[in-house]
């Protein structure tokens, strides 16, 4: 498999797009997270409280409609940049996706948004 067909296959450029982005320290090792999302063709701008990132855009995802539980994580630094697997679920269904960035934190955001992606495609192709 090429590159390109790895990141079309486990980073699609799906109907859920990230715009903005910022993370703020809380209270009690809490961190505010905002972001704006694109979903299909409504724009949204969502905050959340969590332990961390990963678990703010967990819920961010939740309130826009595309809910991803996270079943597996690997992590690994290549030439400074870190890159994010994630085994992701949604009712029964699984798909692993991939995310990368400057930081843990960017990096965990990106797969997440691409599990989003690639569970709403597999759950459009499927009977009610």
């Amino acid at each position: 498999m090429t590159w390109q067909g790895f990141t079309d296959e486990y980073a699609p450029t799906g109907g859920i797009r990230l715009g903005a982005w910022s993370v703020e320290a809380g209270r009690e090792d809490m961190v505010t997270c905002r972001a704006t999302i694109a979903d299909a063709d409504r724009i949204v701008s969502l905050q959340a409280s969590a332990s961390g990132p990963i678990g703010a855009m967990t819920s961010m995802l939740h309130d826009i409609g595309a809910p991803v539980q996270i079943v597996r994580l690997h992590q690994r630094s290549v030439d400074g940049v870190i890159t994010t697997f994630l085994l992701c679920e949604r009712d029964d269904r699984q798909c692993w996706a991939y995310g990368s960035g400057d930081s843990a934190d960017e990096a965990n955001v990106n797969a997440l948004i691409a599990g989003a992606n690639r569970l709403r495609v597999s759950s459009a192709g499927r009977a009610s």
